[in-house]
């Protein structure tokens, strides 16, 4: 009987196996997946936590993009005459943020209830067809003086 051990040397079965792995992690659905279950499972948790990571690094880039452009935007001459839209962009305690949402959701609801009237046709675009349309019910809704007997003192 030989003592050898079977030494184990890198060559085309170990490049091709890593080429299948990287293959396998970029895109587990259209590759074969690797023999061992442990290696299976290695590679889609790591793209699973690259992805995650990938697409949390967009998140924060695209905040430090919107900041940069806030900053640009508030050095310049429109940041000095806006600079009161801020306190309803970012309101700056709880009170004022209630608050501001509390005015939106008023003007929301203001806005959606003239929509509709105007959609019925209940609102016209001339004041003048209102403000008859407005008298004419109010003269057919008072009772009429004339008609009830007075007895005058």
């Amino acid at each position: 009987m030989s003592t050898e051990v079977a030494q184990v040397r890198p060559g085309v079965g170990t490049l091709q196996h890593a080429k299948r792995d990287l293959a396998y992690l970029l895109d587990p659905s259209k590759n074969p997946a690797p023999n061992r279950r442990r290696t299976r499972v290695l590679l889609r948790t790591a793209r699973y936590i690259g992805v995650f990571l990938f697409w949390r690094l967009v998140r924060y880039v695209k905040y430090a993009a919107i900041g940069a452009l806030t900053a640009a935007i508030a050095g310049t001459a429109i940041g000095s005459v806006a600079s009161g839209a801020a306190f309803f962009i970012a309101p700056p305690g709880i009170l004022a943020g209630a608050g501001v949402g509390l005015v939106w959701g008023l003007g929301k609801f203001g806005w959606r209830t003239l929509a509709h009237r105007v959609r019925r046709g209940d609102v016209y675009a001339d004041a003048k067809v209102d403000e008859q349309r407005e008298h004419k019910e109010r003269v057919v809704d008072e009772p009429q003086l004339d008609s009830i007997p007075v007895a005058p003192w």
